[in-house]
């Protein structure tokens, strides 16, 4: 196990059954596994296809982090979780599942920075709502 940097990614996967509250709980088991608490996340992190759902929000408000998505290009090999926590740094946790969830931890690599760190998701929910709006419009 690494030192403890004070700045992790929790890298999240979830099926379309999942709740905000079983990755939340799911997170915060991880956590305490890891011999952390919420002060400790820098970012939640995830595959920019699950923002399809509220959910990835929802658990990051609850954090009180930013979330990030990812894209094909930024994951590796490791499965959704494993992947969006190691883009930022040597994972800390392998994976952990719920029911319907995943979970992993990495601490954040040396010079890690949030803004550069993926993408936000106000920009992926804008082009969503835009393509939306005009898919509806009709001919």
């Amino acid at each position: 196990m690494t030192q403890i940097s004070g700045r992790i990614v929790a890298g999240i996967g979830f099926a379309s059954a999942a709740t905000a509250q079983e990755l939340i709980d799911l997170i915060a088991a991880s956590l305490a596994e890891a011999g952390l608490d919420a002060t400790h996340l820098a970012a939640i992190a995830t595959h920019k296809r699950k923002l399809g759902t509220a959910i990835p929000l929802h658990v990051a408000a609850h954090f009180g982090v930013p979330l990030r998505l990812l894209d094909d290009g930024d994951l590796t090999m490791l499965g959704l979780a494993e992947g969006a926590a190691a883009a930022a740094g040597p994972l800390r946790l392998t994976k952990r599942k719920s029911r319907y969830a995943t979970c992993a931890l990495a601490d954040c690599a040396p010079g890690f920075s949030v803004a550069s760190f993926g993408q936000p998701p106000i920009s992926s929910a804008a082009m969503a709502s835009s393509r939306l709006a005009t898919s509806l419009a009709g001919p």
